[in-house]
């Protein structure tokens, strides 16, 4: 699996809230929950901390094996490629990264504030001849091979301080060979196809494939700049952080 990725800053008064990190057969890429400026989160640390946090811990438990807390719940999501009870290994990473990070900043932070740092999860790791994936949140995964593009968006619930809220994850696994390449994207990247309506998830994909994830995100930008007061594409902010990794299986 080869991994590029590109991510970008979307104000200046705040840091970018994204992150994305790969390892040998793995990827993740979380979107931190950018509350207003001045909002009491209860934790001195913020998070843009949050999210990195949480996405070097998660990205360690893809690689090395780690388990995390068991899950009880059936899995959530589609059917395609979705895991029965008991076999979302994914889910317990996930799980288990939270809870080490909650550990890490109980002592000093009050994680019961409703605003506590909280982040959009988005992992893919390579085992043997089959993909994983997971998405929590409303970041999206593209899945790309012989039957065209398959778009994958989490729902209401994201990560924070909960270790089960991981069960609410989206997660499956696809055979190697059904897929070309897997997008990772924060939604500050994936406004041209869901916001605006300048081009579609296949459209999206193609960008990445054929430019590199700096395309992507620059499109996304002139988009933006042409309608700097969000009359035309009404949204909370001009310009989001957005990131986006590709990994390409076939290369």
């Amino acid at each position: 699996m080869r991994v590029s990725w590109a991510t970008d800053q979307g104000s200046p008064l705040r840091p970018n809230e994204d992150f994305v990190a790969a390892a040998p057969g793995a990827v993740v890429v979380l979107d931190g929950c950018g509350l207003p400026l001045g909002t009491d989160l209860g934790c001195v640390h913020g998070t843009a901390w949050y999210a990195r946090s949480l996405g070097m811990r998660l990205l360690s438990r893809l690689v090395d094996g780690l388990g995390g807390v068991p899950q009880a719940a059936p899995p959530v999501g589609p059917p395609e490629g979705a895991h029965r009870p008991g076999e979302r290994p994914l889910v317990a990473r996930l799980a288990g990264a939270i809870a080490d990070v909650a550990a890490s900043h109980r002592a000093t932070c009050d994680l019961r504030r409703p605003t506590t740092p909280a982040a959009t999860v988005l992992a893919a790791r390579v085992r043997g001849d089959l993909v994983d994936y997971l998405v929590l949140a409303d970041s999206t995964l593209l899945l790309d091979g012989p039957g065209g593009v398959r778009e994958i968006t989490g729902g209401p619930y994201y990560a924070a301080a909960d270790p089960a809220v991981a069960e609410h994850a989206i997660t499956g696994t696809v055979p190697l060979r059904e897929v070309r390449d897997a997008f990772l994207l924060t939604d500050g990247a994936t406004r041209p196809a869901d916001l605006f309506g300048l081009t579609d998830w296949q459209g999206l994909a193609r960008t990445v494939r054929r430019e590199g994830p700096e395309a992507l995100i620059a499109r996304t930008r002139e988009a933006e700049r042409t309608d700097p007061e969000a009359r035309r594409w009404p949204r909370s902010k001009p310009h989001d952080d957005a990131t986006v990794a590709h990994c390409a299986f076939s290369f």
